[in-house]
């Protein structure tokens, strides 16, 4: 049996944030991981024939979070701006981004009525929106963007994200060096602050009392024990979270904190997949220039399309969220990337068979399917605020939780999200040593 003052389940953001926050205070942390890499849902490929990171998971920054921001500095990364996504002449079909948030702000406006799911305030008030296919982009965009099933998604939490995106900004970024570069070096942080990291080591069930924890792990040789620790901050995904409680009728956590069953309940875990082509050229963009930034269809199995402007790289990222990702999980990522060739051919107007042709690279990742995520990212139902807040609470100054879906004021979903949240916990244990 290994101990530990601090055992952190999680090397993602949240876990690796919380971890090197302790580390550097001198206390004896381990982090346990599942994946046989850090970063969780960043996922960054370097492909050795293209010059570019190529992001199967987080991708931008949205606004201008300052911890991120101020991370990213500290850890000798390139913040690069992303050209404008709202530019009418680089949009195929439903309406600029900008005028479907202005229809948004006319649903939400005046709604002062109990949280409800979107799907009602949808119902109840879209005769609001008149122009021709008004409705219909801003639905569209909700269940895209939230990833969300807008008949869960709580108007609160909507509320809260559009705010966020006002207050932050819709301005985006990106890491120059990609994302994964961030995990890393900050996990090399990590090390430097004495952290020890376990890739390969999947935690199947936990027990505790106060003031003590023992962590049942399998490791990926086969070999399983038992790690101990005063402490432990969970930083697992949503879905493992609730695997973990016993969402689904078999709890390995033992006891489970009587709040936690409801207000875990009220969160739910968005589908969403992306898939990133590469080609000869940029045949979008034949005259040498810019090209588009973003580009919209409509009713395609991937209806979004995004360049790597400001790189002239080759690259176009394909996404779905929402019901239509759902239709499309678990079948594998060679109808994933069919189904995103046929798209960027209808959404471009081209042939098919030339795009075909003329790829040289093709990546995608089924979130959903994977057994250490279970889904793209977290939206909050009906009560969610609530939820959250009870989640952030210590349990018994033992279990501390910590992720993109805990994170409050509009903030889930997003890196800077679960960043600020495992600074939360570790602000917390240290608090109850």
């Amino acid at each position: 049996m290994s101990a530990a003052d601090v055992v952190v389940l999680g090397a993602g953001v949240a876990g690796l944030a919380a971890a090197e926050r302790l580390g550097a205070t001198g206390r004896r942390v381990l982090v346990l991981e599942a994946r046989d890499r850090v970063g969780g849902r960043i996922h960054t490929v370097d492909d050795p024939g293209l010059a570019y990171p190529v992001e199967l998971g987080a991708e931008f920054i949205h606004g201008r979070p300052p911890e991120l921001l101020e991370l990213i500095r500290e850890l000798g990364l390139t913040l690069e701006a992303v050209p404008p996504r709202t530019l009418p002449n680089e949009l195929v079909g439903t309406a600029p981004l900008s005028d479907i948030r202005s229809s948004l702000a006319t649903l939400l406006r005046g709604d002062t009525g109990p949280d409800r799911p979107v799907a009602d305030l949808v119902r109840e008030r879209g005769s609001l929106l008149g122009r021709p296919g008004e409705l219909q982009a801003v639905v569209q965009y909700l269940e895209s963007f939230h990833a969300a099933d807008l008949g869960r998604l709580g108007t609160r939490t909507l509320a809260e994200n559009e705010l966020a995106e006002d207050v932050q900004g819709d301005e985006l970024h990106r890491v120059r060096e990609g994302y994964g570069a961030l995990v890393r070096r900050l996990a090399a942080r990590c090390s430097g602050a004495g952290v020890v990291i376990r890739l390969g080591a999947a935690a199947t069930g936990l027990a505790w009392r106060p003031g003590q924890v023992r962590v049942m792990v399998s490791n990926q040789d086969g070999r399983a024990e038992e790690v101990s620790a005063r402490r432990a901050v969970v930083a697992l995904p949503l879905p493992v979270l609730k695997r973990l409680v016993g969402a689904d009728g078999t709890a390995t956590l033992e006891p489970v904190p009587p709040a936690w069953g409801h207000a875990l309940a009220t969160l739910h875990m968005g589908p969403a997949h992306r898939v990133v082509l590469g080609f000869d050229a940029r045949w979008w963009a034949p005259d040498g220039g810019d090209g588009p930034g973003f580009v919209r269809g409509d009713r395609e199995a991937f209806p979004v399309w995004w360049t790597a402007l400001p790189s002239r790289a080759p690259v176009l990222t394909g996404w779905v969220g929402g019901p239509r990702a759902a239709a499309l999980t678990g079948r594998g990522e060679a109808v994933l990337l069919r189904a995103a060739l046929d798209s960027l051919a209808s959404v471009f107007g081209r042939d098919v068979g030339e795009l075909r042709s003329r790829s040289r690279l093709a990546y995608g990742h089924d979130w959903s399917a994977d057994p250490w995520t279970g889904g793209a990212y977290s939206y909050g139902g009906v009560g969610a605020g609530e939820a959250r807040v009870s989640l952030g609470r210590p349990i018994e100054d033992t279990l501390f939780l910590a992720g993109e879906a805990l994170a409050g004021s509009g903030e889930n979903a997003t890196v800077h999200g679960a960043l600020a949240s495992g600074r939360r916990a570790a602000r917390q244990v240290l608090e109850a040593a």
